[in-house]
């Protein structure tokens, strides 16, 4: 299978948003108890709302990854200039990186990180930055074998 990867433009919204949506599952934690009916419907409204505001910003980075038929098998959102809350430093940020469960393991994930790495030099920044999922072993791994190295430890405690 060949793997295109393309800048988003606003008419791949509505299908981005149903794959944020698909894929959603992987990134909640087991400690939280939601209703995952509730959480994809606010994903779909989120994405499909905050999307098109910043999709043509020339500091946003949004990929996508399809066949040669122009089916959706990923996508990657990122912008630069995100600042690292301790080293002040500003960095590139992924916010989202999908894949359709049926196309994983093909190198789609690897694809994506690399056409927003090379998008992340060409505006003159030095790292990239990110948030997974403890439990998500898999995008953990993914991550790891990119050359991402876990910095700190986002916690969270029950309280009722």
């Amino acid at each position: 299978m060949k793997i295109i990867i393309r800048r988003a433009e606003i008419k791949d919204i509505k299908n981005m948003a149903r794959l944020a949506a698909l894929c959603i599952e992987d990134s909640i934690p087991p400690t939280r108890d939601v209703s995952l009916k509730n959480l994809k419907q606010a994903r779909i409204l989120d994405i499909e709302t905050s999307l098109g505001k910043i999709i043509n910003l020339s500091h946003v980075g949004i990929y996508l990854a399809e066949d040669e038929k122009g089916t959706l098998l990923g996508h990657l959102m990122g912008y630069v200039g995100d600042i690292e809350s301790v080293t002040g430093e500003a960095q590139g940020w992924i916010f989202d990186l999908s894949v359709d469960p049926k196309y994983r393991r093909r190198g789609i994930a690897r694809k994506l990180v690399e056409k927003f790495t090379e998008f992340v030099k060409k505006a003159g920044y030095n790292f990239i930055g990110l948030l997974v999922t403890s439990s998500n072993k898999a995008a953990v791994a993914l991550y790891e074998n990119l050359g991402f190295v876990e910095e700190r430890k986002r916690m969270a405690k029950r309280v009722l």
